[in-house]
């Protein structure tokens, strides 16, 4: 299913991180399909027109159609959701700002209340379960460690190592009391030139039962995944996967690299929620389906 989402709110996190709310009907029947990590946004043309796909049959999904699309893909791209508001009919996308470098941060320089973005899909796997987490990321990874905080247990335990550019793109951030959240700063150094995510990963306790969660550039995430299996850490323990690679465009990489992940990790994550995600995907977009034709006839 595809929608047209509208701005209602934009809030400077940072001086390089930008929250955008979007509100209206259009939220509220894509939340009914269920609250997803991930979602697909379909940024526009230099024109202001869109190439977003109608899904009218519930069993399609968006990464079927994009397969057989490929020209849509160049205005397509992956995003965190940061916030749900199924009360609000609200939801919230933080997105990096680093000026005209990508169409995606173009859009997020100039979007506006009242400004339109074409969404659709949803999927992504959720953090697993642990007695203890360790959680890293550089500023792609922020939004998602933002929700992962936001939703662990009150009991939980761990560490969120969060690598940024400088003091100033340290942001607020809500969790647990007993996770500790650690800024590492490059210094102004450029992003995935350093190891300070690695090395802060190295020094870790490992404690029985941790699961660990990694989103960062490419090399980050390829040298904390090898770190961490080399201590003994099993696949069904870790969800780490890049987000970007230096060098290459946000185009570039999503074809060249899959984001990096091990597919038999994540494969282990989709048998463990197959039944209920998976399901739930197929619900949701059927249920969503029917109501779109539905407000088309009325």
């Amino acid at each position: 299913m595809a929608l047209l989402f509208t701005v209602d709110t934009v809030e400077d996190l940072s001086p390089h991180m930008r929250r955008f709310t979007f509100s209206g009907d259009a939220v509220g029947e894509y939340i009914a399909t269920g609250q997803f990590p991930n979602i697909k946004i379909f940024l526009p043309h230099p024109d202001g027109t869109y190439d977003v796909p109608e899904l009218d049959d519930p069993t399609s999904d968006t990464e079927t159609v994009l397969r057989s699309r490929p020209e849509l893909h160049a205005r397509v791209r992956t995003y965190t959701v940061r916030r749900y508001s199924a009360e609000n009919n609200t939801l919230s996308i933080d997105f990096v700002l680093h000026g005209d470098e990508g169409i995606a941060s173009a859009w997020a320089m100039r979007a506006r209340p009242g400004t339109t973005l074409g969404i659709a899909g949803g999927g992504g796997r959720h953090i697993g379960h642990g007695d203890h987490y360790l959680i890293a990321g550089d500023e792609t990874g922020l939004p998602g460690i933002g929700d992962i905080l936001d939703n662990l247990p009150a009991d939980a335990t761990g560490t969120a190592y969060i690598e940024v550019a400088d003091d100033s793109g340290r942001i607020d951030l809500a969790g647990p009391a007993g996770v500790d959240v650690v800024w590492l700063s490059r210094d102004g150094a450029p992003g995935g030139t350093t190891t300070l995510l690695l090395d802060a990963v190295k020094a870790h306790e490992l404690k029985p039962d941790t699961f660990a969660w990694a989103s960062a550039e490419s090399a980050q995430v390829i040298a904390i995944r090898k770190n961490l299996r080399a201590r003994g850490v099993d696949r069904k323990s870790m969800l780490v996967i890049g987000y970007w690679r230096r060098g290459l465009s946000e185009n570039g990489y999503a074809k060249a690299a899959n984001h990096d992940r091990d597919l038999k990790e994540y494969d282990d994550h989709e048998h463990d929620h197959e039944h209920g995600v998976g399901a739930a995907m197929r619900e949701g977009a059927a249920n969503l389906a029917t109501r779109l034709r539905r407000r088309r006839r009325a």
